[in-house]
């Protein structure tokens, strides 16, 4: 990512905070968007948002009220969240393929309820009590609301533990990836999906985006951080742990751009994906994809 844009240090005041990765108190600004600023550490190159949301607008913001997720309030399934269990569940079955396992940031179950059917024993946690109720409710799943803290489980209790997009919507990832190393056993193995911001399609579309502000891959305030391959190994690192593969994927394209049937009613939108949706399909081909799936053990 260009260093040259907006080459303003953030001060560490009005709600900004250091890195969470490395501690370094210095960052680059790269842009605002949705009212919050995005920066890069100066040090390992992190990509956060400096100035987060308090606790309680967070606590707000994954709840059916503020419109998280509810098409999972009425629909019995979900194509997509069904595709992307079957494809975690095979990222899960190239480390281990039975034993107990969590994940954390479950929502309404649909990975969990897969690696039942697979013969896993499993656990979840979520934050937003709306999607976990139907988890409980609608699959009969053991979910645990709230945040995964020191002492939620007792060490060495899982053989696989997996975070499938929730990393970069922790407030302070390292300390959970520490809890994670604490209750996965010896032989245990971490499964992070996350969005890759050093894929070819992020970089290229920063590039071309005036002063950065209309950049689309990042997600504030959901998305708290952007992590590449680098930052995700460091911020394992930092945890005690090691990764041991981190593999190239692509967020769907609907997602990145949008819908045909909707595109086709924006000759803007239409423009944007026709000139960066090649690129999002190229990347994770020549290993730099949008998203990336790190398998992690203890160090």
């Amino acid at each position: 990512m260009a260093s040259s844009v907006h080459q303003q240090a953030l001060a560490a005041e009005g709600g900004a905070v250091p890195c969470r990765v490395c501690g370094h108190a210095q960052s680059t600004r790269l842009c605002r968007k949705n009212g919050f600023d995005l920066a890069r550490c100066a040090s390992c190159e992190l990509v956060f948002v400096a100035n987060p949301p308090r606790s309680e607008q967070l606590a707000r913001f994954y709840s059916f009220d503020h419109g998280y997720q509810t098409h999972f309030a009425g629909a019995q399934s979900d194509a997509r969240a069904e595709s992307a269990a079957r494809r975690h569940l095979d990222d899960v079955h190239r480390y281990k393929h039975a034993g107990r396992l969590l994940d954390v940031g479950c929502s309404a179950g649909i990975f969990l309820k897969a690696a039942r059917s697979a013969g896993w024993e499993v656990c979840g946690v979520e934050l937003s009590e709306d999607t976990a109720s139907i988890a409980r409710q609608r699959f009969g799943l053991e979910v645990r609301g709230g945040a995964l803290t020191e002492g939620t489980f007792a060490p060495a209790s899982f053989d696989a533990m997996t975070l499938w997009d929730v990393v970069e919507h922790l407030p302070d990832p390292v300390p959970v990836l520490r809890i994670a190393r604490t209750i996965l056993k010896d032989d245990g193995v971490l499964l992070i999906e996350t969005p890759n911001v050093e894929g070819l399609f992020p970089r290229l579309s920063y590039r071309a985006a005036s002063d950065g502000r209309y950049w689309r891959h990042p997600e504030p305030p959901a998305h708290l951080f952007q992590f590449s391959k680098k930052t995700l190994g460091r911020a394992l690192q930092a945890a005690g742990l090691r990764a041991i593969e981190i593999a190239d994927r692509r967020i769907p394209l609907s997602y990145s751009f949008g819908r045909p049937a909707v595109l086709v009613r924006s000759p803007k939108s239409l423009a944007y994906a026709l000139a960066f949706a090649p690129f999002a399909a190229l990347g994770p081909l020549v290993g730099q994809g949008d998203s990336m799936v790190a398998a992690a053990v203890k160090a």
